[in-house]
C-alpha cells in the first residue's frame, strides 16, 4: 500500500468515527428531549400535582447539562484532530464528501420542556 493511500485510510478511518460519535451526542440529546416530555405528560396523565417529582427534573436537567457538555467536547475534539490533519503530512489527504461547512449549523444549548 503506497504512503498516500495509508494516509487516506487512517484519515477516513477517524473522520467516519468521529462523525459517529458526533451523531450518538446529538442523538442522545435528542432521548434527553423525549424523556423530558415524557416526565411531564406522564406527572400530568397521573394527576400529580407539579411539585411532585422535582428531584427527577432536577436530575433531567443535570442530565442535559452533562450531555451538553460533552457534546461540546467531542467538538472541541473534532477541531483538535482538525488542527493534527492540518500540521501534519495528513494535510494533503483530500477527504471527499466528508468536509464540514465553514458555516456550522447551531446547535441548540438548553431544552425546553414541552406538556
Amino acid at each position: 500500500m503506497k504512503r498516500s493511500e495509508h494516509a487516506a485510510t487512517v484519515v477516513a478511518r477517524l473522520a467516519t468515527d468521529l462523525f459517529q460519535a458526533e451523531a450518538s451526542q446529538d442523538e442522545a440529546v435528542n432521548q434527553l428531549g423525549r424523556l423530558a416530555q415524557s416526565l411531564t405528560r406522564s406527572r400530568r396523565d397521573a394527576g400529580l400535582s407539579a411539585t411532585v417529582g422535582q428531584a427527577a427534573f432536577d436530575a433531567l436537567a443535570d442530565a442535559v447539562a452533562a450531555q451538553v457538555g460533552a457534546q461540546r467536547a467531542v467538538v472541541a475534539l473534532h477541531v483538535a484532530l482538525a488542527d493534527v490533519k492540518r500540521n501534519t503530512s495528513y494535510r494533503g489527504v483530500q477527504m471527499g464528501g466528508m468536509e464540514k461547512s465553514d458555516q456550522p449549523i447551531p446547535r441548540p444549548t438548553g431544552l425546553a420542556l414541552v406538556s
